[in-house]
């Protein structure tokens, strides 16, 4: 009986990782993530119940990895095609490694009260630490982001941000699993007439959590900030070419994409007339256009931005050092090619946009594909894209970065009304990672309150309202426009006034687990020398 429970803990916690991963893109079954923590929990307890009868230490730290690698090495399986096993192997490690660190934390904890509370804190802040360390972090995969599509939870967003809504799932996920194990407890050691009395007093406070976080997830809302006016504002995008598919096309990929790009903004023009601002992807003028290489580009977005008055594109410029750096930008045209103002990316993905170590792993084949380092801005920033409208840019990735989101959106000496989220996706082909990209845009439209213009270089392009909502989401590998009034807002949302509160504050919370954990386990070791 005791090696069966033992093989059995690996097995809930490979069924944690796995409904983690069920709950977002593409089965976008969200009901699922509350089954995360519960089953991660139910491994936890069978793993030390285990260990404690044949006498050795639990192995919780292993079952925190299969979690992990349950969940996020199919998630992620669409950087195989850029990175390759290495790069996707790593990432995925890194990951793992993360969830076994919260079954570690989570190990003197089991048999508390608070255990719900706990699992609820130590996960949230985990992830919040695993979205900043290593490098500059990265949080995909958090419990918030499957939220996006027709979750109650969603709207605790504006007040909570998307921690917030991480850590209600997990305290009503966590709550049910101690209920459930009080329940099951209680009938297996207590006669029929003790049974409705050791079960109301073992069931009490993980029932507690369980309705206080049910009631907080209604509870804790807001409505978002009124909205005041509008922008006419045209997305294309323009690439319809997957990567594998470019040795079989003739000529210049850049100069066949910014050409395709001008000719469906002109078509867009000719057929409704000029909107108030045309939005080009990132990589769309995958060339310096300052630079004579890049002249042909410049030449193209010259006859975009004069059809349609103000246009802003994702565009590549050469750093201090061109042969070795370069800058990834949006620049704001008027009226042609006239810059009159640009953002440059602050957030960088490692070892998609620089090389970390260099020196040290240039013999990886996979990072030819990087042959130039990309320089981070290091302040937020923001533009009036139109005479009175101020609008926050991110490019790519930091969309998962809620704190460089919020912080451009404030960058301006009047918020921001709208955000132009430039990206993309074309490298990982026909995968989930454009919904998944997609869903970090909405999740951080619901903590804003304003409305997104998402445009990605081969799709999914989309306006995301305030709501999560999804408006006009393209086809991937299109050529393809969309246009429409976007509301303005001016407002704040009480998560934007104030920030990253659960996160931080369940950042500090790991950190003191942490240094119990070490305590706990330097006084186990003295006990066990004394003993010797």
């Amino acid at each position: 009986m005791t090696a069966a429970r033992a093989a059995a803990a690996p097995a809930l916690a490979a069924a944690s990782g796995l409904a983690l991963l069920a709950s977002h893109p593409p089965l976008r079954w969200w009901a699922l993530s509350f089954l995360a923590p519960a089953l991660l929990l139910a491994a936890l307890w069978l793993e030390t119940g285990a260990a404690g009868e044949q006498g050795r230490r639990p192995r919780v730290f292993r079952l925190g990895l299969v979690a992990g690698a349950s969940a996020f090495g199919p998630l992620l399986s669409w950087l195989i095609l850029p990175a390759g096993v290495i790069g996707w192997g790593l990432l995925v490690g890194i990951q793992a490694v993360w969830m076994g660190v919260l079954a570690v934390l989570l190990r003197p904890a089991l048999a508390w009260r608070s255990l719900p509370l706990v699992t609820a804190v130590l996960w949230t802040g985990v992830d919040a630490w695993r979205s900043i360390w290593p490098l500059n972090g990265f949080g995909w995969g958090a419990i918030a982001y499957a939220h996006v599509d027709g979750s109650w939870l969603l709207p605790s967003a504006r007040l909570l941000g998307g921690r917030g809504i991480t850590f209600l799932v997990v305290l009503i996920g966590a709550a049910a699993a101690v209920a459930i194990r009080m329940t099951v407890g209680a009938v297996q050691r207590r006669e029929a007439g003790d049974l409705e009395r050791d079960l109301d007093r073992r069931t009490r406070v993980p029932l507690s959590f369980l309705v206080a976080g049910l009631l907080a997830s209604v509870l804790l809302t807001v409505e978002p900030p009124a909205e005041e006016g509008t922008l006419d504002v045209l997305a294309v995008q323009g690439n319809a070419v997957r990567h594998w598919e470019l040795e079989e096309r003739e000529g210049d990929p850049p100069l066949r994409i910014t050409t395709a790009l001008r000719d469906e903004t002109l078509a867009a023009i000719e057929r409704d007339g000029p909107p108030d601002l045309t939005v080009w992807p990132e990589s769309s003028l995958d060339r310096d256009p300052f630079a004579p290489r890049g002249a042909p580009l410049a030449a193209l977005a010259d006859e975009a931005a004069k059809a349609s008055g103000r246009l802003l594109t994702g565009a590549s410029l050469d750093g201090p050092d061109p042969p070795t750096q370069r800058l990834i930008a949006a620049l704001l045209l008027d009226d042609g090619f006239d810059e009159v103002d640009r953002y440059v990316k602050r957030r960088l993905v490692p070892f998609g946009e620089f090389i970390p170590f260099r020196t040290l792993l240039e013999w990886y084949p996979p990072l030819a594909q990087i042959p130039r380092d990309a320089q981070p801005a290091a302040e937020p920033q923001a533009m009036e894209v139109v005479d009175g409208v101020q609008a926050a840019v991110v490019i790519c990735f930091e969309t998962i970065f809620a704190d460089i989101v919020r912080s451009n959106v404030l960058a301006g000496e009047t918020p921001a009304q709208l955000v132009l989220s430039l990206t993309n996706d074309a490298s990982f082909g026909d995968s989930a990672e454009p919904a998944q990209h997609l869903a970090q845009t909405q999740l951080r439209a619901v903590e804003t309150g304003r409305w997104f213009v998402h445009a990605a270089l081969s799709g999914s392009s989309a306006f995301v309202a305030p709501d999560g909502s999804v408006e006009q989401p393209t086809a991937l590998f299109t050529v393809d426009s969309i246009r429409t009034e976007v509301p303005l807002v001016s407002g704040l949302t009480p998560y934007l006034a104030v920030g990253d509160v659960v996160g931080w504050a369940t950042r500090i919370a790991v950190l003191l687990a942490a240094a119990l954990v070490v305590h706990l386990t330097l006084r186990g070791r003295r006990a066990d020398g004394d003993g010797g």
